[in-house]
């Protein structure tokens, strides 16, 4: 799935991102997939066939936690590739994310 993702729903409180979180990718896409995150109070990210991010990856992951918090969902990230880890310790934002590796 190269140079695309898709923000799976794998059940009612689980989804995926599958593909490349790029800046060439996330454009426009926001409202579109945060929406459906509203269903429920708690929500679960995998990241496991997240193939690449970049910086505005990144920062889309960090406009979708300040949305659930803003419409009060309780959401984590699980299976974080390093790339993203790494990313997000360089840029000072790890904190801001609830990640699991």
């Amino acid at each position: 799935m190269a140079n695309s993702f898709e923000f799976k729903n794998v059940s009612a409180q689980n989804w995926q991102i599958v593909g490349e979180l790029t800046r060439h990718t996330i454009s426009g896409s926001q409202k579109k997939y945060f929406s459906v995150l509203a269903a429920n109070t708690s929500q679960s990210v995998d990241l496991t066939h997240l193939t690449k991010v970049d910086t505005a990856g990144l920062a889309w992951l960090l406009t979708l936690v300040e949305y659930a918090k803003s419409k009060q969902i309780e959401l984590s990230y699980s299976q974080a590739p390093s790339e993203l880890v790494k990313l997000a310790q360089l840029s000072h934002v790890d904190s801001f994310l609830s990640m699991t590796t």
